[in-house]
């Protein structure tokens, strides 16, 4: 067989292989490292106590949808970014909507206490360890998240390093939130989110020396 009949043999058997999308390969890296994370939690600190009842439940809630909409904004902008010719996915919007969400009802519940009531709801007993433990806790998912980067393609390395961040530091906090006793929305804007903003730094640094191709 000359090479030319082996080239048509060859090309006559080739079947195409359908593109996985970014978001699911994202997704994979992201679980690995939120198993890690999760496992993290509960050795450390394990799940608050009464965590089904009383006030402990809407708070839990409240945190839980505020960081999986981040999560969720942070997966749509990655997806966008890892792979070259795909169309930016706006981010600042989303975000400026679930800062103005939580920013509401931290008002709302500052403006019902005393002043002293409203001094605990910003600051907790836990203000100065919170953003330190999710910042630890989106190591292992931002590890995760930049391995399943390397087989996209991103372009922009310091701002998908960005969005790499926030999303780890998104399902951080919600991960964090199965432990943390704080029930305030004023405690969460501030301090989870001074944890998830260190996360998100903590990526658009990394992002030019890991992610590159």
């Amino acid at each position: 067989m000359n090479q030319a009949a082996l080239i048509e043999a060859l090309c006559q058997d080739l079947t195409p292989v359908p593109p996985v999308p970014a978001a699911q390969v994202i997704a994979r890296g992201t679980l690995i490292g939120g198993g890690v994370s999760l496992l993290a939690v509960l050795a450390a600190w394990g799940v608050q106590p009464g965590i089904g009842h009383g006030t402990a439940l809407p708070a839990l809630l409240l945190k839980a949808a505020a960081m999986i909409a981040l999560a969720g904004l942070a997966l749509r902008s990655l997806a966008a970014l890892s792979r070259p010719g795909l169309p930016p996915a706006a981010l600042l919007p989303g975000l400026g909507a679930v800062v103005a969400a939580l920013g509401f009802v931290a008002l709302g519940q500052m403006l019902v206490a005393h002043q002293a009531g409203a001094e605990r709801m910003l600051f907790g007993t836990t203000w100065q360890a919170c953003p330190w433990r999710i910042f630890a806790l989106s190591l292992p998912l931002l590890g995760g998240i930049f391995r399943s980067l390397r087989g996209q393609a991103p372009v922009h390395l310091r701002q998908t390093g960005a969005a790499a961040g926030l999303l780890a530091g998104s399902i951080a906090a919600a991960l964090y939130a199965l432990a943390c006793t704080e029930q305030s929305a004023a405690f969460v804007l501030c301090w989870y989110g001074l944890g998830i903003g260190g996360a998100t730094l903590a990526g658009a640094l990394c992002g030019p020396r890991f992610l590159r191709w």
